[in-house]
């Protein structure tokens, strides 16, 4: 595997890249797509795909993301390809932020919670319906676009229905990977609806559910937080409270599906006589860096 060297890709199309944010895998960069005239935000891979299976994690990837960016709450994938040096590339809708930061300095209210969580819940029932599960809900990957409208990114851990690969590293965020995703069961839609449940409870606490601050468990501790009860949220409706503790179920048999979350989230938004759930949007960008409260553990399932 050949390591890029330091200083700004070459990336058909784009000028005026300047460095969004630097991760294990890829750097996001903001950049200008001459052709459309319009600010993008381009992923790109940090090493060349000459390891098998760093290339077949890339493929994924780009195939879930191309397959999911037509859904409304799912972010935009432009274009994608390889630079002149070997590194592949995905180009993406640029936006202006993610939950994560939002979670940070100014938690949500329960009717925005259920807002965001019903457009993310429909999301992933497109996904599931195309065989393509996320892995990955987290507020870091729910971004902001520059409407305000969240949508789902990352699809880098998405695993899809004609691809299941047995000895693919799982690279998880703990605070909100359901307690499947670390004894080797297969981690499958109900996954999703844990990730995304636990995010909505992170969202309006200021926290993950279970969590404690500045806590990196080992296996061992993190099966045990598993055992303890979630706790009421203060100021929430205790049946959106339940609705939540239920979709964190240990059991994924007892989590509601994708499409059932979403239709009991909405069933609690106060809406105008016209409500129109899913928005047309402009282009906005992958997420920015992680938040480094929350870390990221492998796992070989």
């Amino acid at each position: 595997m050949t390591t890029r060297q330091p200083g700004v890709p070459v990336v058909p199309g784009l000028v005026n890249l300047t460095v969004l944010a630097r991760g294990g895998h890829a750097t996001v960069y903001r950049a200008t797509q001459v052709n459309a005239f319009r600010d993008v935000a381009a992923k790109v891979e940090n090493n060349t795909l000459e390891d098998e299976r760093d290339r077949r994690r890339f493929i994924r990837e780009a195939r879930a993301a191309g397959r999911m960016s037509s859904h409304p709450h799912v972010v935009d994938l432009y274009d994608v390809g390889v630079t002149e040096d070997g590194h592949p590339y995905m180009i993406m809708e640029l936006c202006r932020g993610n939950y994560a930061q939002r979670m940070r300095t100014n938690p949500l209210g329960p009717d925005e919670a259920r807002s965001v969580g019903a457009k993310i819940a429909d999301a992933l029932v497109s996904a599931h319906r195309e065989g393509v599960v996320h892995r990955d809900v987290k507020p870091e990957n729910i971004l902001i676009t520059q409407f305000g409208e969240p949508v789902l990114a990352d699809f880098g851990l998405a695993v899809l229905s004609e691809a299941r690969e047995a000895t693919v590293t799982l690279e998880l965020t703990p605070a909100y990977a359901a307690p499947e995703m670390f004894n080797g069961g297969r981690a499958g839609p109900a996954a999703d609806v844990y990730a995304l449940c636990a995010t909505l409870y992170a969202l309006m606490r200021g926290r993950p559910p279970r969590w404690r601050d500045n806590l990196n468990p080992s296996l061992a501790t993190l099966m045990d937080l598993f055992s303890e009860r979630i706790p009421d949220l203060p100021g929430a409706p205790p049946e959106l409270s339940a609705l939540l503790r239920r979709g964190m179920s240990n059991d994924p048999a007892e989590r509601p599906t994708a499409a059932d979350l979403r239709e009991e989230l909405l069933g609690g938004v106060h809406r105008d006589p016209d409500p129109t759930m899913v928005l047309r949007r402009v282009p906005g960008q992958p997420g920015p860096d992680e938040d480094p409260t929350q870390p990221t553990i492998r796992l070989r399932p």
